[in-house]
């Protein structure tokens, strides 16, 4: 069993412009940023923008390789949030755009070995349509977009969300069930304790059945801030992922509250401390 977990896959978020609303940590000028992340300790960062094209990748690029740091992962769930895209989507036109905007994430990840997440875009399903026909759809459009990560060496993490945000695979057990029943390949799971505070019974055991399925980690407390701000047992969180032997990334997609700057000092620090 391991004893302590790596210490070189600690996060930061990213994205154009920080909201008190969205879960990102950081916004604004991308240099500048990477290199304040740089020197906290972060290893890396996970970019939220809504398209590849809008990223500014040259830039992002050069200013990770400064401060020796890389990309983690791409965040795809602005392209349903705000572009109204998803994967099950009944209109085919629409569900073919939304698996070209996956693959072009997938393609601005390969350059820095990044994950892409399929979390919100996934969509909800609407009350006419049956839930095993819109599960069949996602897990023939996730497996289409794992195949094409795969040929360019891209995983995709795969994220349990809760009921406020989509109306299916909730839980980390019930991710876990579809992405084996489906054998999808090239497909972790993304599990969130913000998410799974609201929909898992017990956090640390749903560490536990997740076991080498678990791909990649988002750390917020209970109220969405950084970690000791809300109710959340960490201590049996990181004992749980000990466990399990999890060495992947630990990211702080967590609220810029009460701003960005003392978000982001308290986040590290406190999950140093249980590391």
């Amino acid at each position: 069993m391991t004893t302590t977990l790596k210490r070189n896959h600690l996060i930061a978020t990213l994205c154009a412009e920080t909201s008190p609303g969205s879960p990102v940590i950081m916004g604004g000028d991308p240099a500048r940023q990477i290199g304040i992340a740089a020197g906290l300790g972060y290893d890396g960062v996970e970019l939220h923008w809504g398209s590849p094209a809008e990223i500014p990748l040259a830039v992002i690029a050069d200013a990770c390789q400064a401060n020796g740091i890389g990309v983690a992962a791409f965040a795809t769930g602005r392209a349903y949030v705000r572009d109204g895209l998803h994967l099950i989507d009944v209109n085919d036109r629409t569900r073919e755009a939304s698996i070209l905007r996956v693959q072009q994430f997938i393609d601005a990840a390969a350059p820095f070995q990044a994950k892409v997440m399929i979390g919100c875009i996934r969509g909800n399903i609407p009350e006419y349509l049956d839930r095993e026909v819109a599960h069949d759809r996602l897990a023939e459009a996730v497996h289409r977009l794992a195949s094409y990560g795969e040929a360019r060496g891209v995983g995709l993490i795969f994220e349990s969300i809760n009921r406020y945000e989509n109306n299916y695979l909730n839980t980390a057990l019930d991710t876990a069930a579809f992405l084996r029943h489906y054998q999808l390949p090239n497909t972790k799971i993304l599990l969130d304790t913000f998410h799974m505070n609201i929909e898992d019974p017990s956090l640390p055991e749903s560490i536990l059945s997740c076991g080498d399925l678990l791909g990649y980690v988002h750390i917020a407390d209970s109220n969405r801030w950084y970690p000791g701000a809300g109710h959340l047992a960490f201590h049996d969180i990181f004992a749980a992922l000990r466990a399990i032997g999890y060495s992947g990334p630990i990211s702080a997609e967590c609220l810029p509250m009460p701003d960005s700057s003392t978000a982001l000092r308290g986040w590290i620090d406190s999950v140093r401390s249980f590391l």
